[in-house]
């Protein structure tokens, strides 16, 4: 979710730099950091699209992102490398989407230390998300799911308002694995999107075997 606190701050500000000045600057450190040190072990595999679906044998699971979007396994470590430990694994948005259209996707991993539960992993994304200087407020944060037989928790986020500008609705659903809280991040214009975005996470199965033979879809992103 951290990681999500970091790349959902970072693609928000891209689309803020447009359209809507997004208050909250990507923040280095992010709940994570409050948590203490990371396991050190090797990183997580990034994951490959194939046949609409992403798959990712590290963590064992595959979800089928919405129909008419483009995906990108991301293959990024530029928060390990900026000190934030985080992973970014996966991302989507609508084909030829316009501007006006904020809906968006992320995939994300977290290093955490060992034995984090989800009540501390949630305590630490609602200090970074409720700190004056965050450009969100938190709605709600006491939904929980079960996807692929593993329960995941929700965070849903409004930003503050600005004149003239749009309000973005976002919501983080993660889950705690070993060593890493895997985090999927929606964003869009609207709160009926986002829930028929975290409904797509029905798709989520895990215990999948590592995909042999796919490829990696390199699209660029419009935002």
């Amino acid at each position: 979710m951290f990681v999500l606190r970091k790349l959902a701050t970072a693609f928000l500000s891209a689309i803020v730099i447009a359209a809507l000045p997004f208050a909250c600057q990507a923040q280095a450190s992010g709940p994570r950091a409050e948590l203490g040190p990371q396991v050190t072990e090797p990183h997580p595999d990034f994951g490959t699209v194939d046949s609409q679906h992403y798959v990712n044998g590290y963590f064992g699971f595959s979800y089928a992102y919405p129909q008419g979007w483009q995906a990108n396994a991301v293959q990024s470590t530029a928060g390990v490398a900026s000190g934030t430990g985080q992973y970014a694994l996966f991302t989507a948005n609508p084909s030829g989407s316009a501007a006006a259209d904020m809906r968006y996707l992320t995939i994300v991993a977290d290093p955490l230390p060992k034995n984090t539960t989800p009540k501390t992993f949630m305590d630490g994304a609602l200090k970074t998300f409720g700190a004056p200087e965050s450009g969100f407020q938190i709605v709600r944060s006491d939904q929980h799911y079960t996807f692929g037989g593993k329960q995941f928790n929700r965070i849903d986020l409004e930003s503050k308002s600005t004149p003239g500008a749009p309000t973005v609705y976002q919501t983080q659903v993660f889950v705690i694995m070993p060593n890493y809280a895997v985090t999927f991040s929606f964003m869009a214009g609207n709160p009926k999107d986002i829930e028929t975005l975290v409904q797509s996470m029905e798709s989520v199965s895990f215990n999948t075997a590592p995909a042999r033979g796919a490829t990696t879809e390199a699209k660029s992103q419009t935002r």
